[in-house]
């Protein structure tokens, strides 16, 4: 059963409840904003290593907002902003981790659109 409200802290997924009331521990801690699934927009990234070192691979939410699509958005460019900070400098390492990477836009897949982007982005320009 998929939960009906998001809790997130600066854009971000940190946790999922069935009513406000069980997000009382969330909203006591700090600045954190409480989203009605059903109503709001959703971006996931998804990352997928088919292999490891050790012959087995892994998969995880590495991005999860949601909200109006325009803000989710705007939360994804900052998300790789801050992903192109991380594995920067070298733009192979950058591309090389979004490779990796599965956009999905209100459970519709835009990887190839998310693989574009990062084909037109000038990383460098983005390694802070």
């Amino acid at each position: 059963m998929e939960k009906k409200y998001a809790v997130l802290f600066k854009g971000r997924v940190i946790d999922y409840c069935d009513t406000p009331a069980q997000a009382t521990y969330w909203m006591s801690q700090g600045p954190v904003e409480l989203v009605e699934v059903a109503k709001a927009s959703k971006i996931v990234v998804q990352y997928t290593e088919l292999s490891g070192p050790w012959g087995y691979g892994h998969q995880e939410e590495s991005f999860a907002t949601y909200g109006s699509l325009l803000t989710c958005i705007r939360r994804l460019y900052k998300w790789i902003q801050e992903q192109a900070s991380f594995w920067g400098p070298d733009p192979r390492e950058i591309k090389d981790f979004f490779r990796h990477c599965r956009l999905y836009i209100n459970e519709e897949n835009k990887s190839e659109w998310l693989w574009e982007q990062m084909d037109k982005l000038d990383l460098k320009a983005l390694y802070v």
